[in-house]
């Protein structure tokens, strides 16, 4: 009978231990909501497509060389920089903007409360 309880009582230890090195279970970080993205054409010369932003989602981190934007529905995203600056661009529906290459890596995310859509020309 003691050696059962000695087994039992190591078996505890074990789980004990390996329960304390594992650490608390962190929670999962849901993935953050995407924009969508549509490619209408591409060649060697450019990438023309489609962003959709609905309220709450972002596009991706990234540096993007020189580009044509026209604001399909309007609103206002934030430029959100890999060093925490944060800046406001407003797009007014049927406005044409043009964008040299980004100077460093950003996302867009839309914090309003309606979708804002543009169709865009990348120069490659």
């Amino acid at each position: 009978m003691k050696q059962v309880h000695r087994w039992h009582r190591a078996v505890a230890a074990a789980l004990l231990t390996l329960a304390a090195a594992a650490g608390p279970v962190a929670a999962q970080t849901p993935a953050k909501p995407t924009a969508a993205v549509k490619i209408l054409l591409e060649n060697d010369k450019v990438v023309a497509g489609e962003t959709t932003w609905a309220p709450g989602t972002e596009n991706s981190m990234s540096a993007r060389p020189p580009r044509v934007i026209r604001a399909l529905a309007g609103g206002t995203l934030t430029v959100i920089y890999a060093d925490g600056r944060t800046e406001q661009r407003v797009f007014e529906t049927g406005g044409v903007y043009y964008f040299d290459r980004d100077a460093a890596p950003n996302r867009l995310k839309n914090e309003g409360a309606t979708e804002v859509k543009v169709y865009f020309v990348f120069m490659k």
